[in-house]
Parts: structure tokens; C-alpha cells; sequence
């Protein structure tokens, strides 16, 4: 009997099971409101502020300590060697004991920034862009309804001229609508680009809020990583390029 021209590979039976359905980012977070998320920020702020001023005041700690121990000694007329060795150790052993002793203390303002940043998850979705936030303005008002029932039958020019129109009063309901409109029709028919009119409408919200969220979350990564230089007892390079990077993004 003939060979077939071509290897005949059968389907996978599985691949039809396998749902390539994007999955909706759920959270267990609250989502906060603009006012919430910038106080947060703040509160965040004054935290890492506080926690660094902690860490300074323990690394100097064991530094006076030892140079205390070397003028003793010095004044004592011990050798040059005894006294450089003895100042080492004191530093080191009150480095040891410092640090034993500022744990909890630590590692509970560590916690309480961490925990601020995991908050944001729900509000970070949501501000994820400034269509993001335009897309829900008016959300199940009346007059959102009203506007999708007026302009769904709109051509491309008459939608164009409402987009300025919205973008000039700052009317976010309507843009929304156009929005929610734009997304129904293939992309090479929409007569104007989404992510535009909605810069206009709540770009600037949208930044003070996702500026905040960044805030919040470089705050406890410098918590973390001033706090892992503290109690490794050297600076880690990386996590200092990082740190830079981050802190350039926030200005």
C-alpha cells in the first residue's frame, strides 16, 4: 500500500482543553482612592525616613564604642598593634550586640513598609494606564448610558469631533463612552487613538497615582535592602544600582 506524501501528525486531544482565556487579575487588596493611595505614600515616606535614621544611629554605635576602646588604650601607651586589634574587636562585638538587639525593631518597621507596598496590588491594576482609569469613569450612571446610546450609531468623523469636544470640557462620562465604543471596532477603523483622549481627560490623576505607588513600593525595597546591608555588614552593589534606578524613576 502507498506511503502518504506528508507524515500525518493526529491532534492532540488535550489542546482542546487548554483555555487561552486571559486571566483576570484578581486581589484580595483593597482598591483605594487617589486621596488614600498619595497619604499612604506620605505615611511610607516618613517610615523609611524614620528607619533610616534608626540604621544610622546603630551603625554609629559600635563605631564610637570602639573608638573609645582606642583612645583607652592609646592613653594606656599600649603597642600600636594591641590597640588596632582591640578597637576590631570592640566594633565588631558591639556590632554583634546592636544588632541582636535592634531585631524586632527592625525587622518590624521592615514589615510594616513591606505590607503597605503588597496593599497596592488591586490599585495598581486599576491605575494601570490612563484608559484603564477612563474606561471606568461613570461606570453604570445613567448618563454614561445615555451618551453610549447616543454615539453608537456615530461615524468616524462625528466620534472624532466628540473626543475633542470631551478632551475641551474635560467631560470623563463621555469619554468613557467613546472609549468603551472605540473598543468595539476593529483597530484600523477607530477614528481616533484611545490612549490620547485619555491622557487628556485623567493622565495627570493617573500619574500622581501611579507616582505614589512607586513611592511606596521604593520605600520598603530600601527598607529592605539597608536592612539586609546592616545585618550582612557590607553593601551589596546591585541593590544600590537598583535603588538609584528606582529613585531616578520617582524624580
Amino acid at each position: 500500500m502507498a506511503q502518504p506524501a506528508f507524515p500525518f501528525t493526529p491532534p492532540d486531544p488535550k489542546s482542546r482543553d487548554v483555555d487561552t482565556t486571559p486571566a483576570i487579575p484578581f486581589s484580595n487588596t483593597p482598591a483605594l482612592a487617589t486621596a488614600e493611595v498619595i497619604s499612604l505614600a506620605e505615611v511610607a515616606a516618613k517610615r523609611a525616613a524614620k528607619f533610616a535614621a534608626l540604621i544610622d544611629t546603630l551603625e554609629a554605635g559600635p563605631a564610637a564604642r570602639a573608638a573609645e576602646v582606642g583612645r583607652s588604650l592609646a592613653d594606656a601607651n599600649f603597642p600600636r598593634r594591641d590597640v588596632e586589634a582591640a578597637v576590631v574587636k570592640a566594633q565588631a562585638a558591639a556590632r554583634t550586640e546592636v544588632q541582636k538587639n535592634s531585631s524586632d525593631a527592625r525587622w518590624l518597621a521592615v514589615r510594616e513598609l513591606v505590607a503597605s507596598a503588597d496593599s497596592l496590588a488591586t490599585t495598581a491594576a486599576l491605575w494601570a494606564s490612563p484608559v484603564t482609569v477612563l474606561s471606568r469613569a461613570g461606570l453604570g450612571s445613567v448618563e454614561r448610558t445615555n451618551f453610549i446610546h447616543q454615539i453608537e450609531g456615530a461615524g468616524p468623523v462625528e466620534l472624532r469631533n466628540m473626543a475633542v469636544h470631551a478632551a475641551a470640557t474635560g467631560n470623563k462620562v463621555l469619554g468613557a463612552a467613546l472609549v468603551s465604543i472605540l473598543d468595539r471596532m476593529p483597530r484600523k477603523d477607530r477614528p481616533f487613538n484611545a490612549a490620547e483622549l485619555a491622557e487628556k481627560l485623567v493622565g495627570p490623576e493617573t500619574k500622581a497615582v501611579q507616582d505614589a505607588i512607586n513611592a511606596i513600593r521604593n520605600a520598603a525595597q530600601r527598607a529592605i535592602v539597608r536592612n539586609r546591608e546592616f545585618e550582612q555588614r557590607r553593601v551589596n552593589p546591585i541593590d544600590r544600582v537598583k535603588l538609584a534606578l528606582n529613585n531616578k524613576k520617582e524624580t
